[in-house]
């Protein structure tokens, strides 16, 4: 991956800011004929109190260029910061919508605004204002809505939410004419109380191999030691069911599965290829806020995370998901494991066991069907393990400056970690 008229390549495999802190993907969209993906940005400090949209664009996947940022604070309902969203393509114009944040005099976020925007050329856009009241039962935190058409030819949005008993849900509006929203209510009412939450972030509803899979980040789960899930301050999930649009309600025909199993992977959200590839990009940076205040590259160059690979998604015939980073971008050299070395992509293709050793601060193991990785935390020099178990005959590092992600098991393992 090449990003235009960076003077220092501070990645080989993935998208990082030039300055201040990254944060979710946002309105991932082929527009035109050129990739955009926006993202949160802090372009100010390395920290989470102020927001604006970056623009990443791309004609292949492969080369990217930075351009001006689209969306900047500068309504009373999006003063504090230009918070996640989505995009939608209508009638040949771009469409972006997003929630606007707004702080009190002491920094504390007080309200959320759904709001929208339209772009003729991608790159400027006119903002459109509030599409709707704030939600009665719901405390400030309803945000990061996905906009879609259905096959009656409403559209549909959804957003996560934390109602007033703080019980972690996903809200529903549909639109026949994509100015005016009604509410609709919960699209998942009564069902999976176990992986509610507080908090639903960055819900994602999308059909690709011809199922629907909704995806969304729940927070407050605790974690699963035993089984090894929910391991994470915060975690990503997916279900594999049917929206019912007279309803509006989705029917999952799944249980919830972790979409990374690694370190550091959230928010993440899609887009549509014009070759009919669904493609994804996470945010690799969810932690704890003691740990990311000590992350290295602030203290050496005033930056701080980056974006996943860009993954291919697939869904087999017994309903898992899978992934695998893009052709165009990742071309593995196929080694033994003790030929693993520096940057680069390697194929590991053995049913022995192995160990890999990144320095002292992170190990891949494998014994048998079993996956360890273990890294010495940062901010700590403790160290933490994320186990999972399958096929793991065939295994695919993509090992960048700090950050490696694995593939595995057909796919339908991945783990993410930043290391340094």
């Amino acid at each position: 991956m090449l990003v235009k008229n960076d003077t220092i390549s501070r990645e080989e495999f993935h998208l990082y800011p030039t300055q201040g802190l990254l944060n979710d993907p946002n309105g991932l969209v082929y527009f035109k004929g050129k990739y955009h993906v926006f993202f949160q940005w802090n372009p100010k400090a390395c920290n989470h109190k102020y927001k604006e949209w970056g623009h990443f664009v791309s004609k292949d996947l492969i080369t990217w260029e930075r351009v001006e940022t689209a969306l900047k604070p500068s309504l009373a309902e999006d003063a504090a910061g230009i918070y996640s969203g989505t995009a939608f393509v209508k009638d040949d114009r771009l469409y972006v919508f997003y929630t606007g944040n707004v702080r009190d005099e002491a920094g504390h976020s007080v309200a959320s605004h759904q709001m929208w925007a339209v772009s003729d050329d991608g790159l400027n856009f006119t903002k459109l204002g509030q599409l709707f009241p704030h939600p009665e039962g719901f405390t400030k935190d309803v945000r990061d809505p996905m906009v879609w058409q259905g096959q009656n030819g409403h559209f549909f949005m959804i957003l996560g939410a934390r109602p007033d008993n703080n019980i972690g849900d996903i809200i529903v509006y549909e639109s026949t004419d994509f100015e005016n929203w009604q509410f609709r209510g919960s699209l998942i009412t009564g069902e999976l109380a176990e992986v509610r939450g507080y908090m639903l972030e960055c819900p994602d509803l999308i059909e690709f191999d011809g199922k629907q899979v909704l995806m969304f980040s729940p927070q407050g789960l605790a974690p699963d030691k035993i089984n090894h899930r929910y391991e994470n301050i915060h975690n990503t999930g997916y279900l594999v069911g049917h929206f019912d649009e007279k309803t509006a309600h989705f029917t999952p025909e799944t249980p919830f599965e972790e979409v990374d199993r690694g370190f550091e992977f959230y928010a993440p959200q899609t887009l549509n290829a014009p070759d009919g590839r669904r493609i994804m990009w996470g945010w690799a940076g969810m932690m704890t806020p003691e740990r990311e205040s000590k992350v290295p590259t602030i203290a050496e160059d005033n930056w701080v995370h980056v974006l996943s690979l860009p993954r291919v998604l697939h869904i087999t015939d017994d309903n898992k998901l899978t992934q695998a980073p893009i052709a165009e971008l990742v071309q593995p050299l196929s080694v033994n494991p003790e030929d693993v070395s520096g940057v680069g992509a390697y194929a590991l293709n053995t049913q022995a066991d192995w160990l890999i050793n990144f320095g002292d601060d992170l190990i891949l193991s494998r014994q048998e069907n079993r996956l360890t990785m273990t890294r010495k935390q940062w901010e700590s020099d403790q160290y933490e393990s994320r186990e999972v178990t399958g096929n793991l005959d065939e295994v695919l590092l993509v090992v960048d400056k700090d950050i490696i992600e694995v593939y595995t098991d057909n796919d339908k393992l991945t783990l993410t970690a930043r290391y340094f």
